[in-house]
C-alpha cells in the first residue's frame, strides 16, 4: 500500500538579532506558541485618567480584542493575566507567564504626561532606564508595587542576570514598529517615540522575552478622543498582532513544499 503524499516543511534558519549576532534563543532554534498578554492596572488601581479615559478599561478592551485576533491564528495559545477590572499584583502577573509557560509576554499600558502635548508610542524591554523620562514613566507604572526597599538587591541582580534581553529588544522593536505602521493611517500626527528600557516591576522574573507596549496618551486630547473609539482600539489591536506575529516569524520560518 502507498503512503499518501506529504506536503514536507522546511524549516528556514532565524534572522540574527538587531545586534547582528544569535542569541541561545535562535541558536537552539526556538519559536513562539504560548503568549501571555497582560492589561495593566485594574481594580483599585485605574492606572492613568484624562478626558473620561480610564487607562484599566482601555487596555483590558484592547487586550481582549487582541485575545480574540490571536485565537483565530493557528498554532498559537493566548492566556490573559485578567479579563475583568480586577486588581492583580504586578509580580503576580509574571508569575502567571511562567505559570503557564509563555513564550512571551506582552503588557500593554496607556501613557500619561503632565504635558498636554505629549502623544505618540513607545514600547520597552527590561532594563535600566537611560533618560529621566523613560524614569518618569517607570515610576508612574510602578506605583502600584507594594515592594520594599529590602527587595532592592533582588530586583537589581534580575535586571542585571536579565538573559532573556535581546530577544525582548526585538520584540520590543517589532510591537513599535507595528503600532505605528498600524495607527498612522487613522492618526497622522502620530509620534514615533521609539523602543526605550526601563526597570518596570511587571517584567522582573519573566523567563521569556518580555515587553510593555504604551499605546497612546490619553492626557493628549486628540489622542483621547481616538482612543475613545472602537475602531482606534481595535486598529491598536491589530497592530500588536501584527508586532506579536513578525516576531515570531523572524524566530522560525517553514517554507512549505508544493506537492507534486
Amino acid at each position: 500500500m502507498t503512503a499518501p503524499p506529504v506536503i514536507s516543511g522546511k524549516p528556514i534558519a532565524p534572522s540574527a538579532n538587531s545586534s547582528g549576532k544569535f542569541s541561545v534563543a535562535r541558536q537552539l532554534g526556538l519559536g513562539v506558541s504560548r503568549i501571555v498578554i497582560d492589561a495593566g492596572h485594574g481594580g483599585h488601581d485605574p492606572g492613568a485618567s484624562a478626558f473620561g479615559i480610564s487607562e484599566a478599561e482601555l487596555v483590558l478592551d484592547v487586550t481582549l480584542r487582541l485575545e480574540k485576533l490571536l485565537q483565530e491564528q493557528e498554532g498559537v495559545e493566548v492566556v490573559l493575566t485578567r479579563r475583568t477590572n480586577e486588581y492583580i499584583a504586578l509580580d503576580e502577573r509574571t508569575e502567571i507567564a511562567n505559570r503557564e509557560s509563555a513564550d512571551l509576554f506582552l503588557s500593554v499600558h496607556a501613557n500619561a504626561s503632565s504635558n498636554g502635548t505629549a502623544r505618540g508610542v513607545e514600547t520597552y524591554f527590561l532594563n535600566f532606564a537611560l533618560n529621566p523620562q523613560a524614569e518618569a514613566v517607570a515610576a508612574r507604572e510602578n506605583a502600584a508595587s507594594g515592594r520594599t526597599m529590602s527587595s532592592l538587591p533582588s530586583i537589581i541582580k534580575a535586571i542585571t542576570l536579565n538573559s532573556k534581553l535581546n530577544e525582548s529588544r526585538d520584540f520590543a522593536a517589532s510591537i513599535q514598529r507595528s503600532l505605528v505602521r498600524g495607527l498612522r493611517p487613522g492618526n497622522k500626527t502620530l509620534k514615533d517615540l521609539g523602543v526605550k528600557q526601563a526597570p518596570f516591576m511587571v517584567l522582573i522574573g519573566a523567563a521569556m522575552p518580555s515587553v510593555l507596549a504604551e499605546i497612546s496618551f490619553v492626557t493628549n486630547q486628540q489622542e483621547a478622543r481616538l482612543l475613545k473609539t472602537p475602531a482606534y482600539r481595535q486598529r491598536i489591536a491589530e497592530s500588536l498582532l501584527a508586532g506579536i506575529l513578525r516576531y515570531q516569524q523572524s524566530l522560525k520560518k517553514v517554507q512549505t513544499a508544493a506537492l507534486k
